[in-house]
């Protein structure tokens, strides 16, 4: 009796083997994303395709990320001599944590005070802009990262938009 062949190693079947990471679409966004930069002009800030050029805009970048591009920016250039003593010990506490240290306090923060309501916000505003907003290769957080950190009431009357398009000019 003949042998059945196996199931054609698709990208449904890569994904339930190797991971998220390993599927085609990944491989494309990744590729479309190479593309973007390699014609990115820091100067005018234009991305020169074939097809024409695309301005990037803080209004853009709004849209397509589903950001408020309105609102008070925050500070990009936060030194640690400026802050008050309390935004000094959260940035203390927050420097240098990874991306894992943030999943698991996220999952491990109980909020049932209002302390700890704060210290989850705040991890969780973390974790959001490394791993969607402000992505870099550095596995810890970046200084760009913690200035939200220390105006919690305020983060939604923010100027996201604004905050990734200058991450996206460094």
């Amino acid at each position: 009796m003949p042998r059945k062949k196996s199931r054609e190693k698709g990208p449904s079947r890569r994904i339930r083997l190797r991971g998220v990471l390993k599927s085609t679409n990944y491989y494309l966004k990744q590729k479309v994303l190479k593309e973007i930069c390699n014609h990115f002009d820091t100067d005018d800030h234009t991305i020169h395709a074939v097809a024409g050029e695309v301005e990037i805009t803080t209004q853009k970048i709004g849209q397509a990320l589903g950001l408020s591009s309105i609102g008070t920016p925050y500070d990009d250039k936060v030194t640690p001599k400026d802050l008050s003593e309390e935004d000094h010990s959260v940035y203390k506490f927050f420097q240098g944590k990874t991306q894992a240290a943030l999943s698991k306090m996220i999952v491990n923060t109980p909020v049932d005070t209002e302390d700890n309501r704060k210290l989850f916000k705040r991890a969780f505003l973390l974790y959001v802009q490394k791993c969607f907003l402000l992505p870099t290769s550095a596995p810890n957080v970046t200084l760009r990262a913690l200035p939200m950190l220390f105006d919690l009431e305020n983060t939604r009357n923010r100027n996201w938009a604004l905050h990734v398009h200058n991450f996206l000019l460094e």
